[in-house]
């Protein structure tokens, strides 16, 4: 309105007044405390105008005690919490007076009134519920989860001092004389309440021990699926760890049953994953950086089945970013945790992880991500099928297995048959042998003896039975 000569905003005003009430637009015949409901509607929902001296129907009937009405509008934006800026006009249309009631959009939302919360919509102002108040709150980052102070958490007892060692290396600080403590608030996880230190709930994603017995949805869930469906698990493993770790476990997981491929130059052997690990590691850390910890319904997820691999978070996109913005603008969720994982070489300081995924599998020849935003934020990677495979069948279920991992094929090697009959030999003189002894009795890395045991399960060869930890090995009958 301050830029518009008289000409342009009487012009205005008289085409607002031609149009019905909608979303901006309200109309009210007399000023009365009742208006404190439009104004702060409009203050959380992008601003609006407001005409006093018009009733709903249209008919101008104007105002006729002006400046008693403009301190009194003046009186209802103050009380409002926070109060809210408003601007007043008065404007003269067919011989009456009435008064144009500018509302900014709110520069400190939610506000509200002594009625409650409210929002527009329509030509209607709603009072918002519990929920909706939380989700407001949520989406214009009022509460910002990273943030507040976890109580419940006890320095030094549920400190894990080996973690902090850790990321302090990664991350070439030095501790220049200062203490642990100091140390922690710098990096701002922590704040000092008189003589205690209180950890906010970023610090204990990182630095405690179980940090799942303070936030429970602090899990990255990874599950290896047989075929292309939620169905059959062939192995799953739930990471309670603190985000670094998850991260690291999360890229063991992928690594245990992705296949590889090996390149050699010279005397050196180069193992290669079928994804792009650098492509994998972006998505799990996207997810475990820019999730919504507010909502403790659900968690992050490493899926891979027989086509593709699959990585999810809680939330959707962050408030202020669109769909056709990723690649090309960066919003961070969780600004906190981002600058922790920066500060150890995880992630870069600007642009977006969608980009340098992308490029990661256009220079590995493979197709772009397929993203899906719903109330998750998932990120697929379609996974490589070797059309040179001959085609294979699970004695376990007679099923064709054309399109399993590329381990099928390496499996039938000489060399690896071998390796694979030793091991079931392990397995009948022991059941309980873990793949650690066997690691050892059979001269072979830890890894590679995972990896046979997955294919040895995938074929019905061998089956788990019982818990991970305390299972048994059981040998299927050919």
């Amino acid at each position: 309105m301050p830029d518009e000569n008289p000409e342009q905003f009487r012009n205005r005003i008289e085409l607002l007044i031609s149009q019905p009430e909608g979303q901006f637009l309200e109309f009210k015949q007399t000023v009365s405390g009742k208006m404190d409901k439009e104004i702060v509607a409009f203050a959380n929902s992008g601003g609006g105008i407001i005409i006093a001296g018009i009733d709903d129907f249209g008919k101008v009937h104007g105002i006729h005690t002006l400046n008693a009405d403009i301190a009194k509008i003046e009186s209802i934006a103050r009380n409002c919490d926070p109060s809210i800026q408003l601007s007043i006009q008065k404007f003269r249309y067919h011989d009456k007076d009435l008064l144009i009631i500018n509302i900014p959009d709110g520069h400190d939302k939610p506000h509200s009134c002594a009625s409650g919360f409210f929002l527009r919509s329509g030509t209607t102002s709603q009072k918002m519920t519990r929920d909706e108040i939380i989700s407001f709150l949520h989406a214009t980052e009022r509460v910002n989860f990273e943030e507040k102070p976890c109580l419940k958490f006890n320095y030094p007892k549920d400190f894990d001092e080996e973690a902090f060692k850790q990321f302090i290396a990664m991350a070439g600080i030095s501790k220049g004389g200062m203490s642990t403590e100091e140390l922690l608030e710098n990096l701002g996880v922590a704040n000092r309440e008189g003589a205690r230190l209180i950890f906010n709930n970023a610090g204990v994603l990182f630095f405690v021990r179980e940090p799942t017995r303070f936030l429970r949805h602090a899990v990255v869930d990874c599950i290896l699926f047989q075929g292309t469906d939620k169905v059959d698990i062939l192995d799953r493993k739930e990471l309670k760890f603190n985000l670094m770790e998850n991260v690291r476990q999360a890229m063991i997981f992928l690594k245990l049953h992705l296949p590889l491929k090996y390149e050699i130059t010279g005397l050196v052997r180069k193992e290669i994953l079928e994804i792009p690990d650098e492509a994998l590691r972006e998505a799990v850390l996207n997810a475990v950086i820019h999730r919504d910890y507010h909502f403790d319904s659900a968690n992050i997820s490493v899926e891979i089945y027989r086509n593709r691999v699959e990585i999810s978070d809680p939330g959707g996109l962050p408030p202020g970013m669109r769909f056709e913005d990723l690649g090309s603008k960066s919003v961070r969720r969780n600004k906190l945790l981002a600058d922790l994982f920066h500060r150890i070489g995880e992630v870069e300081k600007v642009g977006s992880g969608i980009g340098r995924i992308r490029e990661a599998l256009a220079n590995a020849g493979l197709p772009a991500p397929m993203i899906s935003i719903t109330g998750f934020y998932t990120i697929g990677f379609k996974r490589p099928i070797a059309h040179e495979r001959s085609q294979l069948t699970s004695p376990a279920t007679n099923e064709s297995m054309s399109e399993e991992p590329a381990v099928l094929s390496e499996e039938m090697s000489e060399e690896t048959t071998d390796l694979s009959d030793k091991i079931l030999g392990q397995v009948k003189t022991n059941p309980n042998v873990t793949a650690k002894e066997m690691a050892i009795q059979l001269g072979v890395s830890r890894r590679t003896i995972e990896r046979k045991l997955a294919f040895l399960k995938l074929v019905g060869r061998v089956k788990r039975v019982g818990p991970t930890k305390r299972g048994y090995w059981e040998l299927v009958e050919e």
